[in-house]
């Protein structure tokens, strides 16, 4: 009997090849085309859609406790009728208007909490970029554009010459923690945990980067997080030792963390940081476009995971703690994002830099479900408060220092002129007002 064969094709040039069931592997993993080089994801349940196997041959049994989206063949919500080449798209989803099936054919379950089997998009910015993410980044690079050729005019070209000591005030803060990386972290290499090192590797490549950032486990203090950093030209991403403990069990989930923090390189966050800083200074859009960079870096994590699972459960880690993030229930916690759309819970969002944790779980779990909405009043009110956490790090204040002592230093010297010229001024025309002696008249006696 004949193996049963699915077909991998190409979702930029076409190319397809028959490749047996049994050698697939069970989930969605990345792979790359022989003839255009393209990175793309690629599942068997769904690719089988392109392949059906022959009447004479039974299908493989189904493993206990797991379920298979099966795609319908018409849309509900649009009427597309799905095609054979569609099968490199969600199959949970319409290639179309991207509604997922089961908001419409189950509307008892909660758009939060309705699965999507088996994400087989390529990995590639234009399906993983936060659809809010370039609006608002143009607004900002627009705004920021404007406040620095101000400032040049504003100074009368002064602060032109106060810009290289801006820049040496940022190179010397940013130095310190490279300096305390690479002096009390450990580097990832080939020799130095060497599966850590093949995660990362394997998510640069999945994502696109062929210049590889230098990675470094550094002790979280029962801190889980991971971020990224840029020092001369050259990116760095930092793993905390909790993250990588609390997630020994489910060691794919590590690659959440990893793809996250490429995707801030990926999108050049960090080269482009400096430039906009004074808009991120501005309320609601300032920590708009924050928000909106970690909604689009969760899809690089979960994009670099083999299961979206792993990337819910890395994620639902933030929340539980590196113990007790295996006990969550994952559905459970999505319904959570109905509670989201209070007047507090709104306002603090808007002012913060980054999004609920439920609503980022929402969101990697379903890229098309819709949030809830916020409360009109805490739009109102979040307009007059200043972004929290502005800058995002400590970087951030000491370019509002450096920045407030240059402007300063500006400024005074020139009062002080104006000072002098107003005061040579009053006595001159005190000189023009007093009459010549001969001429004074006489005093009253």
């Amino acid at each position: 009997m004949s193996s049963r064969l699915v077909a991998v094709t190409c979702p930029s040039c076409g190319l397809s090849k028959s490749v047996p069931f049994d050698q697939c592997p069970p989930d969605a993993t990345v792979t790359n085309c022989p003839k255009c080089k393209t990175t793309f994801v690629f599942s068997r349940d769904a690719a089988s859609l392109q392949a059906p196997p022959p009447l004479e041959q039974a299908a493989p049994p189904k493993a206990a406790g797991t379920t298979e989206a099966s795609a319908p063949r018409q849309c509900p919500k649009c009427g597309y009728e799905r095609k054979e080449s569609d099968a490199v798209f969600d199959a949970a989803s319409c290639p179309k208007c991207h509604v997922v099936y089961a908001k419409c054919t189950a509307p008892e379950v909660s758009a939060a909490a309705a699965k999507i089997s088996g994400i087989v998009r390529p990995v590639n910015a234009g399906t993983l970029i936060y659809h809010r993410e370039h609006t608002l980044f143009t607004i900002h690079a627009v705004v920021a554009l404007i406040y620095w050729v101000g400032l040049v005019f504003v100074t009368k070209g002064a602060f032109l010459f106060a810009l290289p000591a801006l820049l040496v005030a940022l190179l010397v803060g940013q130095s310190a923690l490279i300096a305390h990386l690479k002096g009390n972290g450990i580097k990832l290499s080939p020799t130095q945990f060497p599966d850590l090192y093949d995660r990362h590797v394997r998510c640069c490549k999945a994502l696109g980067l062929a210049d590889y950032p230098d990675a470094y486990l550094i002790n979280g203090s029962g801190f889980l997080n991971a971020f990224a950093t840029r020092f001369l030209g050259r990116n760095f991403v930092v793993l905390f030792s909790n993250t990588i403990q609390a997630m020994s069990d489910r060691p794919d989930a590590i690659n959440f963390y990893i793809g996250h923090e490429l995707g801030h390189i990926k999108q050049k966050h960090l080269q482009w940081a400096p430039f906009i800083w004074p808009v991120s200074l501005l309320p609601l859009v300032g920590a708009a476009y924050s928000r909106a960079r970690e909604y689009t870096c969760d899809q690089f994590g979960r994009a670099c995971c083999d299961s979206t699972e792993s990337a819910l459960k890395g994620l639902i880690a933030l929340s539980a703690g590196e113990k007790l993030w295996s006990e969550v229930n994952i559905d459970a916690y999505l319904e959570q994002t109905a509670h989201s759309s209070g007047f507090w819970m709104s306002l603090h969002e808007l002012i913060s830099d980054y999004p609920w944790l439920v609503k980022r779980a929402a969101r990697i779990n379903n890229p098309f479900v819709a949030p809830p909405p916020r409360s009109l009043f805490a739009w109102i009110f979040a307009l007059f408060m200043p972004r929290m956490g502005v800058g995002g790090s400590a970087a951030g204040v000491l370019v509002t220092v450096a920045i407030i002592g240059i402007l300063a230093a500006i400024a005074v010297p020139q009062f002080a002129a104006y000072k002098a010229k107003a005061q040579n001024a009053q006595m001159r025309s005190m000189q023009m007002n007093v009459p010549p002696l001969g001429k004074m008249a006489p005093r009253q006696p």
